[in-house]
C-alpha cells in the first residue's frame, strides 16, 4: 500500500512539473510575441542659406540647433521622452524600443539654455523667460509632429522639421555708447508655448529677453533678434525696449506698438536708438517699406546674414523709427 501511494504521489508531482514547464514556455512565447521593436528616428539635414534667390543649401542640424527634444505619445499619454545636445555624437538620431502599435511623434529643435517643458498629455512645448528658474529663453525653433507606426521589427523614420517662429529684429543705426551695459526686451502678443499639432502658439505669454553688452560692442551699431510663436499665420506684437547704463539706470527706452508679424518672416526695425524722444523722433516707425501690404517683404532687401531653414525665411519686412 505504501508503494502504491508513493507511486501515485510521484505521478502527481511529475504532472505538476510538466504543467508548470508548459506554462512557463507559453508565457515566454507570449513575451517574445509582444517584445519591443527597435525604432530609429532620424532628423534630416536642414536647408540653410540665402543668396538673394530661392536657392538653398543643406546643412547639418547641429549648425542651427544646439538642442533636440523627442517625445512619443499614445492614446493621449506621453510614453517616451528624450533630449539631446549638439555635443553628442548621435545628435539628430533618436533610438528607442516600442511595442507594435500606432503612436504620435514630436521633435523640437532649438538653442535654449535648458530643455523646455513638454506636456504629458499633448504635444505642447513651453519655453520660459530666461530669468525664471530653469528658464530656457526664446530662440529660433523648429518642429515635427506626425504619426509613427511600429510593427514587430520596429520602425525607421526620417523627419523634416519646419520653423515655428517669427522674428522681430531691432537694428540700431547709431553706435552703442560706452556706458550702456544691458538691453531689456519685454514683448506681448505672441506665445512662448508651441502647440506642435497646429504649429502655432497656444498661450498668451509675456516674453522677456535680456542681452548683456561688452566693451567690444562700444562704438558700433547693435542688432537684436527676438523670437515668438504667433497664434496664427500673422499677428501683432507690442515691444518695449530699455537700455541700462553701468549704474543700472534706464538710459533709453522705446516702445513699438502694433508690430506686424508673420510666421517664418522677419520684421526688422532700424533707426537711431540712443537719442531722447522728440516730436521728430516718435516711438513708432512712420511707415513700412511696403505700406500697401506690410506683410510682404521689401524686394530691395538682401538679407544675406539671415539663417534660412526648411521652410526658408519668407522674407524681411522693414520699418524705420
Amino acid at each position: 500500500m505504501r508503494k502504491y501511494f508513493c507511486g501515485l504521489a510521484l505521478l502527481v508531482l511529475l504532472g505538476m512539473m510538466s504543467s508548470c514547464e508548459k506554462g512557463v514556455t507559453e508565457e515566454m512565447a507570449e513575451q517574445e510575441n509582444t517584445a519591443n521593436g527597435r525604432v530609429v528616428i532620424q532628423v534630416k539635414d536642414i536647408e540653410n542659406g540665402w543668396d538673394g534667390t530661392a536657392s538653398r543649401a543643406l546643412v547639418n542640424i547641429a549648425e542651427v540647433c544646439t538642442r533636440l527634444n523627442f517625445a512619443v505619445y499614445q492614446n493621449g499619454d506621453k510614453v517616451k521622452n528624450k533630449s539631446q545636445t549638439n555635443d553628442e555624437s548621435d545628435f539628430g538620431t533618436f533610438t528607442l524600443e516600442l511595442s507594435e502599435g500606432s503612436y504620435q511623434l514630436l521633435v523640437v529643435g532649438h538653442s535654449g539654455k535648458a530643455n523646455p517643458k513638454i506636456s504629458t498629455t499633448s504635444p505642447q512645448v513651453n519655453f520660459t523667460n530666461p530669468e525664471a528658474q530653469n528658464g530656457t529663453g526664446f530662440t529660433d525653433t523648429f518642429y515635427y509632429y506626425g504619426n509613427l507606426e511600429v510593427n514587430a521589427e520596429g520602425a525607421h523614420l526620417s523627419v523634416n522639421m519646419k520653423r515655428a517662429t517669427s522674428m522681430f529684429r531691432l537694428v540700431t543705426s547709431d553706435a552703442k555708447p560706452d556706458d550702456i551695459k544691458k538691453f531689456w526686451f519685454y514683448y506681448e502678443g505672441g506665445s512662448g508655448t508651441l502647440d506642435a499639432s497646429t504649429g502655432y502658439g497656444c498661450v498668451n505669454s509675456t516674453q522677456v529677453v535680456i542681452e548683456y553688452l561688452d566693451d567690444a560692442q562700444t562704438g558700433k551699431p547693435l542688432q537684436f533678434d527676438l523670437y515668438t510663436f504667433l497664434h496664427g499665420e500673422t499677428g501683432n506684437l507690442t515691444v518695449t525696449v530699455r537700455a541700462f547704463n553701468e549704474k543700472g539706470d534706464i538710459a533709453y527706452e522705446r516702445k513699438f506698438t502694433n508690430v506686424p508679424m508673420k510666421r517664418n518672416y522677419i520684421t526688422r526695425y532700424t533707426g537711431n536708438f540712443f537719442v531722447k524722444d522728440t516730436p521728430d523722433n516718435p516711438d513708432n516707425p512712420d511707415t513700412p517699406d511696403n505700406p500697401d501690404n506690410p506683410d510682404d517683404p521689401d524686394p530691395g532687401v538682401s538679407p544675406s546674414n539671415v539663417i534660412m531653414v526648411d521652410p526658408e525665411w519668407g522674407g524681411v519686412t522693414d520699418f524705420t523709427f
